[in-house]
């Protein structure tokens, strides 16, 4: 029995829940083969599932992960590294664009392919981060979903002629340089909230939009510091800024306006007590919309549900931002007793000129009047693409058209 044990700490296991190979196997495999090709995978939000579900639900779903991943990687070896996470690995024997042809057809397969467990339809999206032709393929892949989800993207190839998307340290300096920026911006009310118009309706309406103001004066995208605020742990102050600022300012107007909360934001209850707070405080629960983005699991969270159900009860609505990219499903909307569908700009700013495109959102806008919701077009930037939208019968509009995102002091309201 010792000498079971320490072949097993020295070579590794079977792991006894998914069947696969456990990760010390996969070190010594990797330090003892030719194999030039690694994909690791996590399982976006699989914590949402053992949170939600139970972790008995959560050891299933694992083992239908290893199941699929074993039928679609019939040429290479699938381990479990632990927890969420797995790796592919593969020989020379594997054409390259056969591997990377493999990864991105499991990508979606996993992403538009359910788990089935008591009647629970369990979307699985995953992340992946791959290696090709590299003497440390284990260090590269993992820079590469690291990458992927510092972007957000789904899949992230390491390419080494690219420096800055794959060197830590940089990324480390970088995080460091932009807490700096960020806790200046806090102390000296740097943060800005601006305005978007959303055409269509009697009411003028907006979407509010952080922004920072560097020392220089120079506009700063939140696109560029955002995933750091979250890193430094700041990001919950920056939502408190929006809310405060848009609420203040929108509570003597008769517009309507929207703000947008993340998963983490609904999650934390300090902030869901402010937000609540300073809904009263200023009484604009009946003009506000709250933005939730599709694909950061919140569906699966109780607490989501009764958050988006008392905001319901005060008037306030509820829209489903970028819906229409990622792993959308019209389960989803119900869910969240949805009152708007935004859909992603990819698929509207070429609308006018891509037929798949159309189809989709031809779709989307025919689920949302059956179930009596609304649509809003984003990335409406041309007559073209307005008159597009419009035909298939979307509500509202929201893009370059007609404004581009202004601070709210230059909005003309009354």
């Amino acid at each position: 029995m010792r000498k079971e044990l320490k072949y097993e700490l020295r070579y590794g296991r079977i792991h006894p829940l998914t069947e696969l190979p456990d990760r010390q196997r996969f070190i010594n495999t990797l330090s003892n083969s030719t194999a030039n090709k690694l994909a690791l995978l996590n399982v976006n939000g699989f914590w949402n599932f053992n949170h939600s579900f139970g972790y008995e639900v959560g050891d299933q779903i694992l083992k239908t992960i290893s199941q699929r991943l074993k039928r679609r990687f019939t040429q290479a070896v699938v381990f479990h590294l632990g927890g969420d996470e797995f790796a592919i690995l593969s020989g020379k024997e594997v054409p390259q664009e056969h591997f990377l042809q493999n990864i991105e057809s499991c990508l979606w397969y996993f992403g538009y392919s359910p788990i089935e467990i008591d009647n629970e339809k369990i979307y699985t999206p995953l992340r992946i981060g791959v290696a090709v032709g590299y003497d440390d393929l284990f260090l590269n892949a993992e820079f590469a979903i690291k990458q992927a989800k510092r972007i957000g993207k789904d899949l992230m190839v390491y390419d080494a002629s690219i420096p800055s998307l794959c060197n830590p340290q940089s990324n480390a300096r970088a995080d460091v340089e932009w807490e700096k920026t960020i806790r200046e911006a806090l102390k000296k009310d740097r943060f800005e909230v601006f305005a978007q118009s959303i055409e269509g309706g009697k009411i003028p309406k907006f979407e509010c939009l952080v922004r920072l103001r560097n020392a220089e004066g120079k506009i700063i995208s939140p696109y560029l510091f955002l995933e750091h605020a979250k890193r430094a742990n700041l990001y919950g102050n920056i939502t408190k800024i929006v809310i405060q600022k848009a609420f203040s300012f929108f509570a003597n107007k008769t517009a309507e306006f929207s703000i947008n909360l993340s998963l983490s934001d609904i999650l934390d209850q300090n902030r869901v007590d402010f937000l609540l707070e300073k809904m009263y405080e200023y009484n604009v629960g009946e003009r506000l919309t709250i933005e939730v983005t599709e694909g950061e699991g919140i569906e699966n969270h109780p607490e989501v549900i009764s958050f988006l159900t008392l905001l319901k009860s005060q008037g306030v609505k509820i829209a489903i931002d970028d819906f229409g990219t990622g792993y959308s499903n019209f389960e989803y909307l119900v869910k969240l007793q949805a009152d708007f569908i935004k859909i992603d700009g990819s698929l509207i700013k070429n609308i006018h000129k891509n037929a798949i495109h159309k189809a989709v959102v031809e779709a989307i806008v025919t689920f949302a009047q059956k179930v009596g919701m609304q649509t809003v077009a984003e990335f409406v930037a041309n007559e073209e693409i307005y008159l597009t939208c419009k035909e298939l019968g979307i509500d509202f509009f929201q893009g370059y058209l007609w404004s581009e995102p202004m601070p709210l002091e230059n909005l003309a309201l009354y």
